[in-house]
């Protein structure tokens, strides 16, 4: 399978064509922001190159060793859920990696093409199975965490409070 790579022009995947992953813009304001469009190439290297990025941006930005650890662990659950259970992991999906810093505090957001069509296999948010765990992940490593959801977009993400930074 091809390396993910970096879009500088959001491409739309079939399934959902002109919907690209977004934030609420209020949230993002203030600090260092890096706001980045995936290629997911339907598989799970994209999560790679996210974790790098992520950590690369905030190492950038002064954030210490264990928030970095923290951050680049977390992100990689939010990375690989959107590419399990929503439209992004699709052939041709893609998810928005949003990355903050303000300060003493970052906070990473990864927005999706919302659920997967019924007949795309994968699985659901909501098939109840074993799943789960990474939610567990995320909140262990962060100081906050929330999702939400729009008809075509669901975001995922958390805050990391970085005294040391």
């Amino acid at each position: 399978m091809a390396e993910a790579r970096q879009l500088r022009d959001y491409v739309p995947a079939d399934s959902t064509a002109g919907v690209t992953p977004t934030i609420e813009a209020g949230e993002l304001t203030g600090g260092s922001t890096d706001h980045t469009v995936w290629s997911c190439a339907g598989n799970l290297t994209a999560v790679r190159s996210i974790r790098a990025r992520v950590r690369e941006f905030l190492s950038g930005m002064g954030h210490s060793d264990g928030a970095l650890d923290d951050a680049e662990l977390a992100v990689s659950e939010l990375a690989t859920n959107a590419l399990l259970h929503s439209r992004s992991g699709q052939n041709g999906g893609v998810m928005t990696l949003f990355i903050r810093s303000d300060g003493a505090r970052l906070r990473v957001a990864v927005a999706d093409q919302g659920e997967r069509e019924a007949d795309a296999g994968g699985h659901s948010r909501d098939d109840g199975e074993d799943f789960g765990r990474g939610k567990l992940i995320v909140d262990s490593c962060a100081t906050r965490s929330d999702e939400y959801t729009s008809e075509t977009t669901h975001v995922a993400w958390f805050e990391i409070d970085d005294a040391r930074a």
